[in-house]
């Protein structure tokens, strides 16, 4: 079975941010070589189908949250923007919380199946509407691109699924954002534990001897 070229977009995305990481340093040359890796391995087959093949029928396609988060990081390597490289918590929070109400029940727990909502009704678009609302209100780009993403990803068919949530949102995503959730309290929490020096008044500030002024040259 060929596998579909959109959906190997992710794959060498992934394979792109992996060897920049990695390396420690941005080089064209070295992304172009990592997507055209993961091209090859779509061909070589790998026991009865490809590699690619292997990988997309195990784990899937990437969905849009995940691609934001890859693209967001290498932007920001190439730009070395530091601060910028990670998701906001706001899309972190989103995806726990999507992933906690709706991964649980699609195990069976119970008669409802929320990944049926995903072919048909309004329930999935008013969530991401609210999701919207949310990136516009906190003013965070990633999760308008996250929604945006996925919606075009939907509309054109890039996917051979038609069920939306596979656009939105894969089980990876929930369990990321936990553990970057998790390190970030961790480092926030080790921040301001430490020690400050007290600030100092004004009225110290006026009793440090200032250097004497330099005679000028006769």
């Amino acid at each position: 079975m060929p596998v579909n070229a959109p959906e190997l977009a992710g794959p060498m995305l992934l394979a792109a941010v992996v060897a920049v990481t990695l390396t420690q340093r941005w080089h064209p040359g070295l992304c172009i070589a990592s997507a055209i890796v993961v091209a090859v391995l779509a061909v070589v087959p790998f026991g009865p189908a490809s590699a690619a093949t292997f990988f997309l029928g195990t784990f899937g396609p990437l969905s849009a949250a995940t691609l934001v988060m890859l693209g967001k990081n290498l932007y920001a390597t190439v730009v070395d923007w530091e601060k910028q490289r990670w998701p906001s918590s706001a899309l972190l929070v989103c995806l726990v919380a999507i992933g906690v109400a709706f991964y649980p029940l699609t195990f069976g727990l119970t008669s409802f199946d929320p990944y049926e909502l995903g072919y048909r009704g309004f329930a999935v678009p008013a969530m991401m509407l609210v999701l919207v609302v949310i990136g516009w209100r906190t003013r965070v780009a990633d999760i308008l691109c996250w929604v945006a993403l996925a919606t075009l990803l939907y509309m054109f068919g890039a996917y051979d699924s038609r069920n939306l949530w596979d656009y939105l949102i894969v089980p990876f995503d929930p369990i990321y954002a936990v553990a970057a959730l998790a390190l970030r309290i961790v480092g926030s929490g080790r921040m301001f534990g430490r020690r400050r020096p007290p600030p100092v008044s004004a009225r110290q500030t006026s009793r440090i001897p200032l250097p004497p002024a330099r005679r000028s040259a006769a």
